[in-house]
């Protein structure tokens, strides 16, 4: 098609897509045609620039022409804006991802809200920690699919718990690991599935880097004597964080490649106790969900039982491959994810 301007959207529903792989297939093929048409413009004419715009609902908006790259830019940030969409940023610059992009959460000092995506939840700030924020729900909050009640039981406990386990890394790796605000309520809930004892949600692909705790649920945990349950926790739902950071690509195709099993289809349910050892790739049954579950439980694993996933490790060579990928995508955002980090758990 030969074109001085081309213009085109990918118009994309709010529903959840967390474990839709088909929704994630098709963002990363759009991603993959515009690359594709953009190389086709540039043989034609190196001069040829592109942009692709995301709003907060998810929708792309793509520009080509021969201006600047902050001209191309603005051209499909105003489709963007046309549209009616709200939030509009640039995701990707020709071939490369728009380094100040974000959907990173942010509180609002004088609404004393904090800001996650389309979500504004009345909150009041506690402290923080190595640079990550705990804040607390002073109302009950629902919008949609999502609710976060108000906060009225102790949570000294649980701020306790997790800020132990943040002294686990590097403060080089907690700057670069994406984990920004803990939000506490009395209980979540979300995408209509029955109140889990936390959450990372995500914008489409992108976290906010919020992770929400559901305290009526840790503090039965911490009464029992499950701790160990409440960092397991605490560390999967920041590996989903830390992903957001780490994959360039809405699918992960290192990943994938990796595994010589299927994902199963059913929805199957987490048991942080368990870590199995029939040498076919997967840490725990959970993990066998998708490549997300997967992934965070690998992680959870590696830092909460270290020690028994290393023996797991060196009988099983499909782990073993995902686990080196892993340690290896770490080291990438702080090289004193090393030795002597590991060596500590």
């Amino acid at each position: 098609m030969k074109a001085k301007y081309l213009f085109f959207c990918l118009l994309i529903s709010t529903a959840s897509f967390a474990n839709d792989k088909s929704f994630y297939d098709g963002r990363f093929n759009f991603i993959q045609e515009y690359i594709t048409e953009l190389k086709k413009y540039q043989k034609e004419d190196i001069n040829y620039r592109g942009a692709v715009v995301e709003s907060l609902s998810g929708s792309f908006f793509v520009a080509f022409n021969k201006r600047s790259q902050s001209e191309v830019d603005q051209e499909a940030l105003e489709i963007c804006v046309k549209k009616n969409e709200k939030k509009c940023k640039v995701r990707f610059q020709s071939l490369n991802i728009n380094t100040s992009y974000n959907r990173l959460a942010t509180y609002n000092v004088n609404k004393k809200i904090l800001e996650v995506g389309s979500r504004e939840i009345p909150s009041a700030l506690l402290n923080t920690y190595k640079g990550i924020t705990f804040v607390k729900s002073v109302s009950n909050f629902k919008k949609k699919d999502f609710t976060c009640e108000k906060n009225t039981l102790n949570y000294d406990f649980v701020v306790g718990i997790i800020s132990s386990q943040i002294d686990l890394y590097p403060q080089s790796f907690l700057r670069k690991a994406g984990l920004n605000y803990v939000m506490i309520c009395d209980n979540i809930s979300a995408l209509g599935f029955p109140s889990p004892a936390g959450l990372a949600p995500s914008h489409y692909d992108q976290s906010p880097g919020v992770f929400f705790l559901s305290l009526k649920k840790i503090k039965k945990l911490n009464d029992s004597g499950k701790v160990n349950m409440i960092k397991h926790l605490f560390h999967h739902e920041f590996y989903h964080i830390i992903d957001s950071t780490l994959t360039k690509a809405v699918v992960d195709e290192e990943w994938l490649k990796i595994n010589q099993y299927p994902y199963s289809n059913k929805n199957l349910k987490a048991n942080f106790s368990e870590v199995l050892d029939n040498q076919k790739g997967f840490v725990s049954n959970y993990a066998k969900n998708n490549e997300f579950e997967d992934k965070a439980e690998v992680f959870a694993y590696l830092i909460t039982k270290h020690q028994e996933t290393k023996k797991i490790l060196s009988k099983d060579k499909i782990l073993l491959k995902k686990a080196k990928l892993m340690i290896k995508r770490m080291k990438s955002l702080s090289p004193d994810i090393n030795s002597s980090f590991w060596s500590k758990l």
